[in-house]
């Protein structure tokens, strides 16, 4: 056989693998919405942070970390049932809640019983971003903020099966910037 029939039997082979292989995964799609929640604690800190595609995926990881590294990361994937999908949907497409213009804050080197909660949603060609470093800063938010932040505590208690996939960069912790909490 030439080198040329070689490659092309290499080529179909591969090609076969790769779709047998990912033929039980749907792809994830556009990311739809972003939390993440970090809540430290005198001794270690607990992170959550969920992924949200357009394609009803999820992709969720709780860590526990102490000293800014993880102690234990578990990652769950999977898809939103339709009547969670719907209740999001509504939250996240409210007037209210797509009105909502939180300015980006300087974030001081002490943080006094700090508690982070990071929020992104796509919004057409852009994300509208919040970020709360404590419970205090989100207090003016809290009539549009509680539904969002209900849904995510109802789900993240919800069973999930852990997943074998690794970590998400997008989970990852900002580490340039040494925060203290008191």
């Amino acid at each position: 056989m030439t080198n040329a029939k070689h490659f092309a039997i290499l080529c179909c082979l591969l090609t076969a693998g790769l779709t047998a292989s990912g033929s039980n995964e749907k792809p994830l799609g556009a990311l739809r919405l972003l939390l993440n929640e970090v809540q430290a604690g005198s001794m270690a800190s607990e992170q959550y942070c969920t992924l949200i595609f357009d394609s009803h995926r999820f992709h969720t990881e709780k860590a526990s970390r102490k000293l800014g590294q993880d102690r234990d990361r578990r990652v769950f994937e999977g898809e939103i049932p339709e009547a969670d999908w719907k209740a999001l949907d509504a939250i996240i497409d409210s007037t209210e809640f797509r009105k909502l213009n939180v300015p980006p804050s300087v974030t001081p080197l002490i943080v006094e019983d700090a508690h982070t909660i990071t929020i992104s949603v796509a919004r057409d060609a852009k994300f509208q971003n919040m970020e709360f470093l404590d419970n205090k800063s989100r207090k003016p938010y809290e009539s549009q903020l509680n539904p969002l932040l209900k849904w995510w505590k109802s789900f993240r208690s919800a069973t999930k099966t852990p997943s074998n996939v690794p970590a998400d960069s997008r989970c990852a912790l900002d580490s340039t910037h040494a925060v203290f909490s008191q």
